[in-house]
């Protein structure tokens, strides 16, 4: 059995808190390993000589004393301190632009002008984006007829070897 256990099961060993087989491996580990014997034996007389001091009880006086310290009861109070946290601080600064532009669009008397340019534009970029994806299809299509002939060329590459071809 390796010492690092042994050492865990000391102070439960001491104390008489470890079964039968338990027991019966830390006597058998200490008649043979030198070190956690010295080290049970300074554990020891540790214990003995903490049994030596006398146990303190606390005066009446200041027990009377300490049962009169008033418990102070967290009364429920709202208050906005966690609003001045830093890490809040980019969060109201979105939120307060958002309300800015929220305000912005819903107070201004042009407001049908706005959504119609709104919409022209999201109009435009989707058109733009069908475009594009038009465009990739066609080029997907190209670069399938060449698939083939790059697979092959992949294979015959060899890197070991040290052709300039």
């Amino acid at each position: 059995m390796n010492c690092e256990k042994i050492e865990e099961l000391l102070s439960p060993y001491l104390e008489n808190e470890v079964s039968l087989e338990e027991k019966a491996e830390v006597e058998n580990h200490l008649k043979i390993c030198g070190s956690c014997s010295a080290l049970f034996s300074f554990l020891k007389e540790t214990t003995a000589s903490l049994a030596d001091f006398p146990e303190l009880e606390p005066g009446r006086d200041l027990l009377s004393r300490l049962y009169a310290i008033p418990i102070k009861k967290k009364k429920f109070r709202f208050n906005l301190d966690f609003l001045l946290k830093p890490s809040l601080q980019p969060v109201l600064a979105v939120a307060s632009v958002f309300l800015i532009l929220f305000s912005f669009y819903f107070f201004n008397p042009d407001r049908k002008y706005i959504n119609q340019s709104i919409s022209r534009q999201f109009h435009r970029g989707y058109s733009q984006l069908e475009k594009l994806y038009a465009k990739t299809g066609t080029l997907t299509d190209n670069l399938g007829a060449y698939k083939d002939d790059f697979l092959v060329s992949l294979k015959r590459i060899n890197p070991l070897s040290r052709n300039e071809d």
